[in-house]
């Protein structure tokens, strides 16, 4: 077990300096994270000085700044800041870095013009750098490498080119604080990856074109990589290749042949019909994945239908409207563009009120086709009702097969 109150080595004169958050519950006060999250700071030894590689949330202050004294002794010994991402459980610690040392501070063109929103920097400490620019400090050399819209605009990496260390900030991230190790070859990856996974659908996954442009752009240069350098989550030295090939195929999921039922019952009477509709789409060759809103936090919802080639929502009229947990699911579909051109279905039961087609014009905003037919049944459902929803189940097994055959021929 590592001693993460101390300083640790990522490579030949590079140092971990961060923390782990193990008081919070929610990141971004939104995604749950029971097992906390890591702020990874770095600190490179130049030879004639120090590069501060991003910091940590401020809440954190006293320990980071006591790694990083630890390494460096006295902190006019940094030489340079190097800012990838502005968000503050990055750059907590950035006004005080700045005001403790005559470091300048390298940033992106955008970071640069959006940075005084954030922090009280002075402009002329500010050195933005552009896309490809290397520099050197000491004995390093530096190459900044633009990401823009992962997952803010002014994203940037650095790839630290003498030890092969890629700092990727937020990308190739993990929910899950540090405890085993520092590096993929130290800690149990099969409780990490599904973290990474849940991090990238919740946090990144709705830049899908820019997340293709940047691993793009890093595979000319991972040949000289040695070390990929998060800022959340464990360190990959064993294989740097494993976060893009992960990427890769979150971005681009490869459909399964399976749907994903998103559901809500109030009384149990949606459950009856749920079960109906597992065993018809079931005996048509399809894994059925059903998902209880109810007790399935959104964050979840999103890394467990992210691989589904079709989705079905169930639910029954409350107040005449959508239930809360279902409706967040779809204000979340919506905002993370979640559809992606994938088959979906609505399924809904009503005393009174019937809004299928609210819920349909839901989806559609979110990137979904919707399946025809619209079903609506009664608190006691019809027998012609429970036909539409045996009608539904196979224009959804239809759908999915020609979704997943336009996926393979693209």
């Amino acid at each position: 077990m590592k001693d993460f109150t101390k300083p640790l080595t990522v490579a030949d004169g590079i140092h971990w300096v961060g923390v782990n958050d193990r008081r919070k519950v929610r990141f971004e006060n939104m995604w749950p994270i029971p097992e906390g999250i890591s702020y990874n700071a770095y600190v490179i030894d130049a030879g004639d000085g120090f590069i501060a590689v991003d910091g940590v949330e401020e809440d954190y202050s006293e320990e980071y700044f006591s790694k990083l004294r630890a390494v460096v002794g006295d902190l006019s010994r940094v030489k340079l800041i190097v800012v990838n991402h502005l968000e503050p459980d990055h750059q907590g610690t950035l006004e005080e870095l700045v005001r403790r040392t005559a470091a300048p501070v390298a940033i992106s063109s955008v970071g640069a013009k959006m940075i005084d929103d954030f922090y009280d920097v002075p402009g002329d400490r500010l050195r933005p750098v552009k896309d490809g620019e290397v520099l050197e400090v000491g004995s390093r050399r530096l190459r900044f490498i633009y990401t823009p819209w992962l997952h803010w605009p002014e994203t940037m990496m650095t790839l630290e080119e003498v030890n092969g260390v890629l700092f990727t900030c937020d990308v190739f991230g993990s929910y899950r604080a540090l405890s085993e190790g520092l590096f993929d070859d130290e800690v149990p990856l099969d409780k990490y990856i599904p973290e990474a996974k849940r991090y990238y659908v919740n946090i990144v996954g709705k830049y899908a074109k820019n997340t293709l442009d940047a691993l793009k752009k890093l595979g000319p240069l991972m040949s000289s990589v040695k070390v990929i350098a998060p800022a959340h989550g464990p360190l990959y030295r064993s294989n740097p290749r494993l976060p893009l090939d992960l990427y890769e195929e979150w971005v681009l999921p490869r459909p399964e042949r399976e749907v994903s039922i998103l559901y809500i019952s109030m009384y149990g009477h949606t459950v009856k019909a749920l079960k109906r509709l597992e065993e018809d789409l079931s005996s048509r060759g399809l894994n059925v994945k059903a998902i209880d809103a109810a007790e399935v936090h959104i964050s979840d919802v999103l890394s467990e239908a992210n691989n589904s080639a079709g989705l079905i929502v169930m639910f029954p009229t409350y107040d005449a409207s959508i239930p809360m947990p279902l409706y967040e699911a779809l204000y979340t579909f919506q905002v993370k563009m979640f559809g992606r051109g994938r088959p979906a279905g609505v399924v809904t039961s009503y005393g009174w009120g019937p809004i299928a087609k609210i819920a349909a014009d839901q989806l559609q905003r979110s990137g979904f086709k919707v399946v025809e037919p619209l079903v609506t049944l009664r608190t006691r459902p019809r027998p012609e009702e429970l036909e539409k929803m045996d009608e539904l189940a196979a224009s959804v097994a239809k759908a999915v097969g020609e979704f997943m055959a336009s996926q393979r021929g693209s």
